[in-house]
């Protein structure tokens, strides 16, 4: 049987499911969108409408809803989290969206809100009613299933999602320093604009940079600072806000409910890493979920190159190397040991 018999099937609803290239801006209106994102905002209703799923919603928002320890995938971008969703969701133990939650954690906690702060959401943040929302949200989608989620900000919101589920077990993945940084400048390079998140109300002038409002990836608080920056800094600031919230996360988020990964352990000891991982998660190892694992080594969803380590090494090399006195410093609170000198690598192996 292979591990197309057991990907979930897509139930019509809110939100049709389609790739993330499909996603993008029509041409024109990428040219007149917004800071409020209006434009955006209507263009996508329109193409992800659905009435089943709406009353779905409807019928989940009337009930009272209680999810027992949900799943949580976390790390920075480009940190292999994507790849994990993927994997897990595929098990009949787990419901899942069909993309990243961003429709659910921006409802009440969009950046326009704050002043366009930035995406942190802390605890104690929970507006009247959100409870309740975001749990029929999520309805609409896994029913009363216990569900697996996966959106890249959601790092910058861990104590908010604690407060939004208090079980929760949080997977933080971590990967290769230098291969992360490498991702984020390559993200920012898209040529399509592929991995925009906000168009800003300032604007921006990034070197070699072509578009004027357009932020990648998450809104770091103080990301004013850098409109002008080189591509290599924002990518290392965005990096380094990420390692100073894991580190603190650590103490604040019960050890219990608290798992790390190295991205690198799911590359070298696939089988082993993820049988490990699901037994940590009291979810079982199926056998399709064992078959995803072997079509995503070897097709990753979402990637921008094959899964592998030391890109940076082929990508983007000479920016890397002048970071590295500064990624070298912060990498060991992720248990990162960096040559300053060389780049190279080690962390625990188990």
């Amino acid at each position: 049987m292979t591990s197309k018999d057991h990907i979930p099937k897509k139930v019509p609803g809110l939100f049709d499911q389609k790739s993330r290239a499909s996603e993008q801006m029509p041409g024109l209106l990428a040219r007149i969108d917004d800071p409020f994102g209006i434009m955006w905002r209507v263009s996508n209703l329109i193409r992800r409408f659905s009435i089943t799923r709406t009353m779905r919603f409807v019928a989940g928002y009337l009930r009272k809803l209680n999810y027992s320890r949900p799943i949580f995938i976390v790390g920075m971008p480009r940190s292999g989290t994507t790849f994990l969703f993927y994997l897990l969701r595929v098990n009949s133990q787990l419901g899942s969206m069909p993309r990243e939650g961003h429709d659910i954690w921006r409802m009440y906690h969009h950046p326009r809100y704050k002043g366009w702060d930035s995406d942190h959401v802390g605890p104690g943040e929970v507006r009247f009613g959100e409870r309740r929302f975001v749990k029929a949200f999520l309805y609409a989608y896994c029913g009363t299933q216990r569900f697996v989620e996966k959106t890249g900000d959601n790092c910058v919101r861990l104590l908010y999602l604690l407060d939004l589920f208090p079980d929760a077990l949080f997977v933080m993945m971590k990967r290769n320093p230098c291969d992360v940084i490498n991702s984020y400048i390559n993200m920012w390079r898209h040529p399509q604009g592929r991995f925009r998140s906000y168009y800003v109300p300032k604007d921006l002038a990034i070197p070699d940079y072509p578009y004027r409002r357009r932020w990648c990836s998450t809104l770091i608080q103080g990301w004013r600072d850098l409109v002008d920056a080189p591509i290599p800094e924002i990518a290392f600031a965005q990096w380094s806000q990420y390692v100073e919230i894991i580190d603190a996360a650590r103490t604040q988020i019960p050890t219990a409910q608290w798992l790390e990964i190295y991205f690198e352990d799911l590359l070298r000891h696939p089988y082993k890493t993820t049988v490990a991982l699901c037994q940590n998660l009291q979810i079982d190892p199926e056998p399709g979920l064992l078959a995803k694992l072997d079509e995503l080594l070897v097709d990753p969803v979402n990637a921008l190159t094959p899964p592998g380590q030391d890109k940076w090494r082929t990508q983007n090399t000479g920016e890397i190397q002048a970071l590295l006195p500064r990624i070298m410093l912060l990498a060991q609170k992720l248990g990162y040991h960096v040559d300053p000198a060389t780049g190279d690598i080690d962390y625990p192996i188990p």
